[in-house]
């Protein structure tokens, strides 16, 4: 991509090859450190230049580890890959010299997000990349003791290539824009995925009740508010970040209602919910947004919430 691009179709960015010349020096399940993941090395068209790359999405850090140059990011909302699929991008840089990402920053899809680098004791200038298309953060070791996303994709299922220069792709099926027809919608009848207040949304995804608020009817969800079981279970966490049970409904862990008995208990029940919410506040900062649930109102990440039409 180049920089300061954007591709947003039907309201949906398409999530872009970040590179503007794409020159894959070791690819997924590569015989080194790539064993058994989804993994690129890519650097650009001369070697040893520590080239910018560019977001992909409108993303946010999650999570830094400076000793690698490394970088956990996030889609803001739900994104359109190479695929076809929708769903969020959970992703990882590595080896930037250069980074300076802070925990809660957020980038806009065009904006230089790194450059390519050694840091961590990397082979040549490049820049490490793989992607979850899924919000699931789980960052583990597979049967080599290698890091890896639960969810992961061949980087060429991933990112559309317009305006790459591909060098070496290594005979990978890459696609452009151009080749993911998209059926156009009135606009009128299409959610944006951009939160504003008075936005209409609903839940995205299978809860845990991590905790019960003794003699009250609510529950405390580390993955929706953030807030940490000790906070919770200390009495420390504020009276927005407690969730009211009522338009929740028991589920096992993968979302199937069958056999449960509707009884909640905290720290093993999980939970949906299929009500339309509308957004009173948003926090950019944290990326939250206030909703009122059941006459409460209740502070939420925005990422677990995706917008849908007001008609």
């Amino acid at each position: 991509m180049l920089k300061g691009k954007k591709s947003i179709r039907n309201g949906i960015e398409d999530f872009l090859c970040p590179f503007t010349d794409m020159y894959i020096s070791q690819g997924s399940n590569g015989a080194y450190s790539h064993r058994g993941i989804m993994a690129n090395d890519v650097r650009g068209i001369q070697a040893g230049i520590k080239y910018p790359y560019y977001a992909p999405c409108t993303c946010k850090c999650l999570k830094t580890y400076p000793e690698s140059g490394q970088v956990m990011w996030q889609s803001i909302n739900k994104v359109r890959f190479a695929n076809g699929r929708v769903d969020y991008a959970t992703f990882m840089t590595c080896h930037d010299d250069t980074m300076n990402a802070k925990i809660g920053q957020v980038v806009e899809q065009g904006q230089q997000l790194g450059n390519m680098g050694t840091k961590g004791n990397a082979t040549g200038v490049h820049c490490h990349i793989e992607v979850s298309q899924s919000s699931d953060t789980s960052w583990i070791k597979n049967q080599y003791g290698i890091y890896h996303f639960n969810n992961e994709y061949d980087l060429d299922d991933c990112y559309f290539v317009d305006n790459t220069n591909i060098i070496k792709g290594n005979g990978s099926n890459w696609r452009t824009t151009n080749d993911v027809k998209v059926d156009e919608i009135i606009p009128q009848q299409t959610a944006d995925q951009l939160l504003y207040p008075g936005s209409k949304v609903k839940f995205d995804g299978i809860f845990k009740a991590d905790i019960l608020k003794r003699n009250s009817n609510l529950f405390g969800c580390i993955q929706l508010t953030g807030v940490s079981y000790n906070d919770y279970y200390n009495e420390k966490a504020k009276g927005y970040h407690w969730i009211p049970l009522n338009d929740f409904t028991e589920v096992d862990r993968y979302g199937n209602s069958q056999g449960q008995d509707d009884i909640i208990t905290g720290g093993s029940s999980y939970v949906i919910n299929k009500n339309i919410y509308e957004v009173k506040e948003i926090d950019t900062k944290t990326n939250s947004a206030k909703l009122n649930i059941n006459g409460r109102d209740v502070w939420v990440f925005s990422i677990y919430l995706y917008e849908v039409s007001n008609n």
